[in-house]
Order: structure tokens, then sequence, then C-alpha cells
């Protein structure tokens, strides 16, 4: 009966970086393509400016998702946090995909929360490289203490320190330890709120045990058919997705199906 239940249950789909199939990732722009697919949340990633501004981009560089090599000769593969808020605000994060995008920027995490704040659609933020960011946390913290109220905002790091620092700061975020393989006892992860590994190493059991140490379980990231459905299966609370119209569409189709029967 439990195992019934659980895969009749729709998991929460997560839009990884936005909806970025069909817009530039991490920027506003994806946010709102997520939003309008009908997503339960949306997972950003964040860094710091040399000033201390959160901003939303992945890779600890700007060449891939910028025109950073055009404007800044010599500086494309400089970390993020060695600009200024005023120098990446200037970037083009759009025009890699098409003149519709062109002139996008690259968003302030403040800008993500307001983006969503009348959407009711939840915010999944990644604490991108804190080792090599020692302001980055509680830049987060002050911007989520600050700009949050009317968002629901979990926060997720592979960074165990930086999420245990968060906690310090802002106990009332939600925090998720994000994982390559599952912990084989979740319960010594229990001082975060959710544990979230890669889709490919959970099955029902773990999600079990870690409904029993009090964690939930977000997968990452299933994008497939098989992999979406076999993560539903197991149990998790939600799917981190490149693909969230799809996960939508079979979720939501396993769903009716249940109910018809």
């Amino acid at each position: 009966m439990n195992e019934q239940i659980t895969t009749m249950r729709r998991p929460r789909v997560v839009a990884h970086r936005g909806a970025h199939a069909v817009a530039p990732e991490n920027t506003l722009a994806a946010v709102a393509a997520a939003v309008a697919i009908g997503v339960d949340a949306v997972e950003i990633d964040v860094q710091s400016t040399r000033d201390g501004t959160p901003v939303v981009v992945h890779d600890p560089t700007l060449a891939r998702t910028t025109d950073v090599a055009r404007r800044h000769p010599g500086r494309a593969h400089d970390p993020v946090w060695t600009f200024t808020d005023d120098e990446v605000g200037r970037l083009d994060a759009g025009s890699g995909r098409g003149a519709a995008f062109a002139g996008e920027p690259v968003p302030t995490l403040e800008q993500a929360l307001d983006a969503l704040r009348a959407t009711g659609v939840a915010l999944l933020v990644e604490i991108k490289n804190p080792e090599t960011q020692p302001r980055l946390v509680g830049a987060v913290a002050e911007v989520l203490r600050c700009f949050s109220p009317g968002v629901s905002v979990t926060a997720q790091s592979f960074h165990a320190p930086a999420l245990r620092e968060l906690g310090r700061l802002l106990p009332e975020v939600p925090r998720g330890l994000l994982v390559h393989s599952t912990p084989r006892q979740p319960r010594l992860e229990a001082w975060a709120d959710a544990v979230n590994p890669w889709h490919g190493a959970v099955n029902s059991a773990y999600v079990r045990r870690a409904q029993l140490a009090g964690l939930e379980t977000y997968v990452w990231t299933a994008n497939a058919p098989a992999a979406i459905l076999r993560a539903a299966d197991a149990g998790v609370e939600g799917i981190i997705t490149d693909r969230p119209q799809r996960a939508l569409d079979l979720l939501r189709t396993r769903v009716d199906a249940s109910a018809s029967v």
C-alpha cells in the first residue's frame, strides 16, 4: 500500500537553471519560461561579484554564458568573483541563444526572487564554489533575509560547511545537501532538510531511509523519460531536470492513469 501511494504522488518538478531548453540558462527569461510551463520550482546557481553581490551564474567563469571575451579581452577566464557589479551588469548573457535574447543580463539573486514573488513558484538556490568565495554565504543570507518574503526558498550545495554556515545565519531556510551518490546512512545528514543525489544513485529503499531520517530527496539531473519515471517510482520528493515540460507531461500522465484505475 505504501509503495502504491508513493508511486501515485507526483514529485515536484524543478527547472534546472530555469527552462534553459528555450531560453538562456540562469537568466530571468529562463525563469519566466519555467513559470509559464507550470513547474513547481526553479533552480538557479549563485556566485559573488567582487563587490559581494550574489549573481546568477553556474560556471566558475563567465566565458561560456556571456560576451565577457568581447567586453573584457584577456579576462574571459577570470573567476566570476573578480568582476565588479558594474562589469557583470553590462554583460550580455543572451545573444548566444539568438537575437530574441540579445541584451539579456546576468541577473542578481534579488532579481530572481522578485521575478518569482507573485508566481507561487518556489526557488532552489545552489551556492556555487563557496570555498573560493568566503563572502558568498553571508551575502546570500542577507539577500534572502531582506528579499525572500513571498517566495518559498531552499538552498543547496555540494559544500556542507557552506550549508551549515547558512543554517547558523538563517535557520528558517531549508537546506539540501547535494551529493554525487547516496550516503549509506542518510541519518548522518539529518542536520540538513534534504539530501539531493544524482538520479542514477537513487532507489526506493534509499528514499524510504531518507524519509525515516526526516529528509526529503531531490534528484539531479533526470532528463530521459526512463530516468524521470524511475525517480518518480522511487518516491522522491522532487526531480531537478533540464526538460521540465517533458517531466510534467510524463508525470501528469502517470498520475491521471493511476487515478483512472
